[in-house]
């Protein structure tokens, strides 16, 4: 009697359907750590604008809003098809402006848990998603 080697279809199939189970444990982790990336990134360009409207002000003594104008800012490196950051000015005190970044419709960003978020002129930095603030974002 001839053994003969190889593979057969039953072990074909047995590695296919381990892979598939670990793709579906994989996948989601690496959805929420793409989600989690992009908020860092605007968080971080967030706080850069705020430095640089501070220093503007202490050179100045006036705020130089128009860095952040049509949903542009020369040194952001946030992916605007994600998130569209502007500026409030109308509040006051320590809500003299505030830096908003707003996840767009059309991708993935709006299923972040974070939601919309805001830093205002005192570096408070706060998450809001269906109109209830979020914690342990910033």
């Amino acid at each position: 009697m001839k053994h003969q080697k190889g593979v057969t279809l039953i072990d074909v199939m047995i590695a296919a359907a381990i892979l598939g189970v670990i793709a579906a444990i994989a996948y989601p982790s690496y959805q929420v750590h793409v989600l989690k990336g992009h908020r860092s990134q605007v968080m971080a360009d967030l706080m850069k604008v705020q430095l640089t409207l501070e220093e503007n002000y202490t050179q100045t003594g006036s705020y130089d809003y128009s860095i952040v104008s049509a949903n542009t800012c020369a040194f952001c490196e946030t992916d605007t098809a994600r998130y569209h950051i502007s500026v409030d000015t109308t509040g006051t005190g320590m809500d003299n402006y505030k830096l908003v970044a707003t996840p767009q419709a059309g991708n993935s960003q709006t299923n972040d848990k974070c939601g919309t978020l805001t830093l205002n002129a005192a570096g408070v930095g706060i998450a809001t998603k269906g109109g209830n603030d979020v914690e342990g974002c910033w």
